[in-house]
């Protein structure tokens, strides 16, 4: 019989509703339950696409007796932490305050009333049937030190959010932007490109600062990083050679073997970093990778309303990895004539074999080297590839599939919503910017509340649970870029709404920065996110977005409140600058000229297009054909022409005509004024 999820839309909950523990689902109900039967309270924490959640649900949670013990003595509660981040966050927080470490799945033990006093990750079987005892023990025999327990560790948590006032902290300079750079130099993997070593994640925000250092210092190196993280992860299995995207992160520190999970935080973030780094160094094989991973969305995770599911598995028939690996001899009888060329090509046999005698398909040799010791055009290398990736494809789609996570959520659709601007802008691809445009249209149409905030959540036909910092910001910011590469006005305007909202809702006026939830949320604390991570923390990107809404409508208050939320940062940055890359951007744009580029004229579209073309951080593009009531577009139009305007503060400089001019002037102005010391 199934469990009371059973009422759940959320895939990762339907997963368990068939287990014998007496599952609830977050909210009242367990609570009131809780402390109905005063017993304590096991939140399990995952998400769908979670193997060793699935490993832990065969194991523990299938086991009738394992149950049993479960449901005699707790409130069993599953979450999935992307449905809730902010209840994920909190026990997450509070498992590392006890462990020091913390991952997936979570199992957190609490008091009736939500207050977690221990916890860990993934437990064997015998390990977990011993907790349970000792957990239920320690709660009857020993209830006055586990209340203490409890509430040292609320006040720990707590704690990670207290921030002294702003006018305490110098502000980001360029000298801590540098040392920033040469922390993250001194942590690259100059063999195989990424930080660190296994398991190694893509970290986008990481490559994102040094493409900004790298433009404003002139470093050579900074650039180098990126262009071989970006070529070995293309080349590695983390990247799906066959069907295009990533994997969330590599289980070793080639990039060779994935944890096949695909994500679309990981897709959309990648694909903009690659857009932006195919603009500086002109490399098609950067483009072909923004592309293959789009096809791979719009195939396996768009909606039929044009939005997008949050991720595949990374089991199917209860394997990791089936679905995406190969057999030298099923490989070979995809191919057919030309499978011995292509098997070399893909590491069949060689690089990419891996366990079990399957092959993850690889790219071990650059494709110019690799043509030419075959006697090969590159170009007919490059369409025998394609015609190979083709015929494994409609091979693999026989196959059966991982499982599908397709739950609509805010914030990583906006990050999906502006990769599919950014590289309809860097490829002039219309396509590309509409499917951003039906997007964000369905998010407005579907996610809204009549008081301008948003939910986090879609599916079967319905929004639902309050929207979190990270779904407004994400989402104005995403409505900012679509407003740069379509010069429609609308996704301006709704961009400034979501803002005004977020600055009355989130704020925490002691720190001076925001919260992660909405007032009167559920969660034992309310927690203020700083650091970035996989995903940038939901403060830098606000930061970071408000200095860009503020640079475009010349409101001062937007970019003072940028520049006081990065003075409170801008001391840790340079010393842990993995975990505040994207406040070291935010540093860069701060202490660096930032342009309003704007273009006025019947020809505005037609040079924006120009523009598109490159790399302009620090900048926002505007342009209008006709003229408006906004103050940027005042006195800029003159009958007959088209006109740039390079406008920095409170000035403009003299308008140009052409693309090329407007550059000059870019980039003379950021010459004259620019004070990194890193040798160009």
């Amino acid at each position: 019989m199934p469990n009371r999820l059973i009422r759940e839309t959320s895939p990762y909950l339907l997963q368990h509703a068939h287990n014998p523990v007496d599952w609830y689902a977050y909210g009242e109900e367990a609570f009131a339950e809780a402390q109905r039967r005063n017993v304590p309270m096991l939140f399990s924490i995952g998400y769908s696409a979670c193997h060793w959640c699935h490993v832990m649900e065969h194991e523990s949670f299938e086991d009738k007796e394992i149950a049993a013990l479960m449901n005699e003595s707790f409130v069993c509660v599953k979450v999935d932490r992307e449905e809730r981040p902010d209840v994920d966050h909190l026990y997450m927080d509070a498992v590392q305050l006890m462990q020091g470490r913390g991952g997936w799945p979570l199992n957190c033990f609490a008091l009736p009333d939500g207050r977690p006093f221990w916890g860990g990750t993934y437990f064997r079987p015998e390990q977990w049937k011993e907790i349970l005892v000792q957990i239920a023990e320690l709660y009857r025999t020993r209830h006055t030190d586990v209340e203490a327990q409890a509430s040292e560790i609320v006040n720990g948590i707590a704690g990670q959010s207290l921030f002294e006032p702003q006018n305490q902290y110098p502000g980001f300079t360029i000298t801590a932007l540098e040392h920033a750079f040469a922390k993250l130099q001194s942590q690259f993997d100059t063999e195989n490109g990424g930080f660190g070593h296994a398991p190694k994640f893509p970290m986008p925000v990481v490559p994102d600062f040094l493409l900004r250092y790298h433009s404003h210092s002139g470093n050579s190196e900074a650039l180098q990083m990126v262009l071989k993280t970006l070529r070995n992860m293309a080349a590695g299995g983390i990247y799906d050679q066959v069907g295009g995207g990533f994997a969330r992160y590599s289980v070793d520190a080639i990039w060779k073997v994935p944890h096949f999970e695909k994500m679309l935080y990981d897709n959309a973030q990648l694909v903009s970093l690659y857009c932006d780094t195919f603009k500086i160094a002109g490399e098609q094989q950067f483009k072909r990778t923004a592309d293959e991973t789009l096809a791979f969305v719009s195939r396996e995770l768009t909606s039929p309303e044009g939005v997008f599911y949050s991720a595949l598995d990374a089991d199917s028939e209860g394997e990791e990895g089936l679905y995406y690996t190969w057999t030298e001899s099923g490989f070979n009888h995809a191919l057919g004539p030309y499978s011995k060329l292509m098997g070399e090509y893909f590491g069949v046999g060689s690089e990419g074999l891996w366990e079990n005698g399957r092959n993850i398909l690889v790219k071990p040799f650059d494709d110019a080297l690799f043509a030419q010791q075959h006697y090969l055009s590159l170009e007919e290398l490059m369409a025998l590839a394609g015609k190979a990736r083709k015929d494994l494809l409609k091979v693999r789609e026989t196959r059966p599939r991982p499982g599908l996570d397709d739950k609509v959520l805010t914030s990583w659709n906006a990050m999906m919503i502006k990769a599919f601007a950014d590289a309809g802008a860097a490829f002039h691809n219309e396509d590309y910017i509409n499917n951003a445009v039906e997007a964000a249209s369905f998010i407005l149409n579907n996610f809204s509340k009549p008081d301008g905030s948003l939910y986090h959540t879609w599916k079967n036909g319905k929004a639902r649970i309050d929207g979190f910092l990270d779904d407004h910001t994400f989402l104005a910011g995403a409505l900012l870029r679509l407003y740069e590469v379509t010069a429609n006005e609308i996704w301006l305007n709704e961009s400034i709404k979501i803002t005004d909202y977020i600055l009355k809702t989130f704020p925490d006026r002691a720190s001076g920065l925001f919260f992660f939830s909405q007032a009167g949320s559920e969660a034992i604390a309310r927690k203020i996110e700083i650091h970035d991570g996989v995903i940038p923390s939901s403060n830098s990107a606000l930061a970071r977005h408000l200095f860009r809404l503020g640079s475009l409508t010349g409101q001062r208050e937007l970019l003072n409140k940028a520049v006081e939320m990065g003075a409170m940062l801008a001391g840790k940055s340079p010393v842990y600058p993995m975990a505040y890359a994207n406040w070291c951007s935010l540093g860069i744009e701060t202490t660096s000229p930032y342009y309003v580029i704007a273009v006025a004229g019947q020809d505005a579209m037609e040079r924006l297009q120009e523009l598109d073309r490159h790399y302009l951080p620090n900048s926002i593009i505007a342009c209008r054909k006709t003229p408006t009531g906004l103050p940027l577009w005042q006195g800029k139009f003159v009958e007959g022409k088209t006109l740039i305007y390079i406008c920095y503060g409170e000035a403009c400089l003299a308008p140009v005509e052409t693309v090329d001019e407007a550059l000059s002037l870019i980039r003379g102005r950021q010459s004259s004024e620019n004070s990194f010391t890193s040798l160009r």
